[in-house]
């Protein structure tokens, strides 16, 4: 049978204090996905793959920092695993960064279009070098494409600014730019959820005041149903409420991002920044990674953990020159955290071209 009741998974073993850390046990809990907003879109996407125990082992040893290998024939499902590690760590570790190494712009492709297919925002997602054009998608996730695609957003996201504005009848020009919108929020948006949370409080639960106080109910007019469900509880209108403002919320959240790419002027800083900040998972093929260190370094590329798939195709020095694409600390510390090795070496083994080297 096929539940559509979402569980959370907590290894105990896995933490390092708390109630039963260290232990060799497992929690299982209901887990409710907080609700993001009244818009299809706003959904999250989760991945329908259904895991072996054994790959469901592999994904939380990915987990884990440290060096992990990941090693099965074909067919085992290696991609599927090395996509949802990646997934775990992106919502996990929001701050971290995630760079995907692979020999052939094929396999890189399989692994960025399945990535694409999860709940992971493309604003952070970046492809770099040659066969980018080939991915299966009419979006460009190129440097210069993902600068040009945040641009457009940010005049989307100011235009849903302007028409909050409008609802709210406050006066000004408020969805100019990042910085005024991040002003309208803080003295106008916030405040106003702020005093509906206390008039709700302080009504017992009435589920009427819960409807008819709600402040942003005319920005959410262009619903094709009623916001509000008269048949349910007050606890489930109240989350219908809170994943309004999860919405509205989000719009700021992606404005402030967007901000530095305001300020910006020039096409070559903003994908530079887009680099070495904005992007959480950047893939390249280890030739692009060897092409191309001096300029990463050189432009403070910093990255947390790394995912090396066709792990067993790629030479001993291919494999070094992606762990050095960034350099250490102030105080010497490298800020690598977790290497994750994919690959079959009884598959593919590496393909050596030069007679000497081949004897």
């Amino acid at each position: 049978y096929q539940y559509s009741i979402s569980f959370r998974l907590t290894f105990c073993d896995l933490r390092s204090k708390g109630e039963h850390a260290g232990e060799k046990l497992i929690i299982l809990e209901p887990y409710k996905i907080p609700n993001r907003g009244p818009y299809p879109f706003s959904q999250p996407r989760q991945n329908t793959v259904r895991f072996t125990p054994t790959q469901i082992e592999g994904i939380k040893t990915g987990m884990q920092p440290g060096l992990t290998l990941i090693v099965g024939p074909p067919g085992t499902g290696k991609t599927d695993v090395a996509v949802q590690i990646i997934s775990n760590i992106y919502h996990n570790y929001p701050d971290q960064r995630t760079l995907i190494v692979t020999h052939s712009n094929q396999a890189l492709n399989q692994l960025f279009e399945k990535i694409m297919t999860l709940d992971v925002d493309e604003r952070h997602l970046l492809r770099l070098g040659h066969g980018e054009e080939e991915l299966e998608t009419d979006k460009d996730f190129s440097r210069y494409g993902r600068v040009n695609y945040i641009l457009k957003k940010r005049l989307e996201l100011l235009e849903q600014v302007g028409r909050l504005q409008k609802s709210l009848n406050v006066q000004g020009d408020l969805s100019y730019t990042c910085e005024t919108a991040a002003h309208f929020y803080l003295y106008n948006v916030l405040s106003l959820w702020e005093e509906y949370l206390s008039k709700i409080n302080q009504s017992n639960n009435n589920l009427e005041v819960l409807r008819k106080s709600f402040p942003f109910k005319e920005f959410f007019s262009d619903l094709n149903h009623d916001l509000f469900d008269d048949q349910q509880t007050f606890e489930n209108n109240l989350e219908i409420a809170q994943g309004c403002f999860r919405y509205i919320q989000q719009i700021f959240t992606q404005l402030e991002e967007f901000r530095a790419f305001e300020l910006m002027r020039n096409g070559s800083d903003r994908a530079k920044y887009l680099l070495v900040r904005e992007a959480k998972i950047i893939a390249m093929t280890c030739t692009h990674a060897a092409l191309k260190r001096h300029d990463l370094v050189q432009c403070g590329f910093k990255y947390d953990n790394i995912l090396m798939e066709e792990a067993a195709q790629i030479l001993e020095i291919e494999t070094f020159i992606p762990l050095l694409l960034q350099t250490s600390d102030q105080e010497g510390r490298n800020r690598l955290k977790r290497c994750i090795m994919i690959g079959d070496h009884h598959q593919l083994p590496p393909v050596i071209k030069n007679m000497a080297f081949q004897k």
